[in-house]
């Protein structure tokens, strides 16, 4: 069924949630996974002169991709993670051509978690993925999350 899954993660609750479901279908199916977190930047700045910023810090996006690759191998599941940087309108672009180098057959994300002003800012990864992805995609929610 899957061979290669790419789990993006976030250090949130859904992220948890995608591992979860990553490691099941992994035991399932066999396959392997590649945890990966994008570090997200803002253009901060105006028309004449801008900066690109990160969002958090370097250590933190190490950490929640050690963890999630932690929790997958000791589960006995081949598991490998990257951290990766890209600006926050780009985040679903860079998923897909991620998972389109790596040969990935699915991949897993938590749903966008953005409401009111914030999700018009902020646009939602898991739509833009599912909008354009050439494979499969799973939308794993937390539990106790609306639908």
């Amino acid at each position: 069924m899957y061979k290669k899954i790419l789990a993006a993660v976030d250090g949130t609750s859904h992220g948890a949630a995608v591992v979860e479901a990553v490691a099941s279908l992994a035991k399932l199916t066999g396959a392997e996974v590649q945890v990966i977190h994008i570090r997200p930047s803002q253009v901060i700045g105006g028309v004449i002169a801008s900066t690109v910023v990160p969002v958090e810090e370097t250590d933190e996006s190490r950490q929640v991709v050690d963890e999630a690759v932690a929790r997958l191998r000791g589960d006995g599941i081949t598991a490998d993670g990257e951290v990766d940087e890209g600006l926050r309108e780009e985040l679903a672009a860079i998923l897909i051509d991620r998972a389109e180098e790596l040969g990935s057959d699915l991949i897993a994300v938590g749903p966008g978690h953005y409401s009111g002003i914030s999700g018009l800012l902020h646009p939602s990864v898991s739509r833009g993925v599912a909008k354009v992805a050439p494979v499969s995609v799973l939308l794993v929610r937390g539990e106790g999350e609306a639908a």
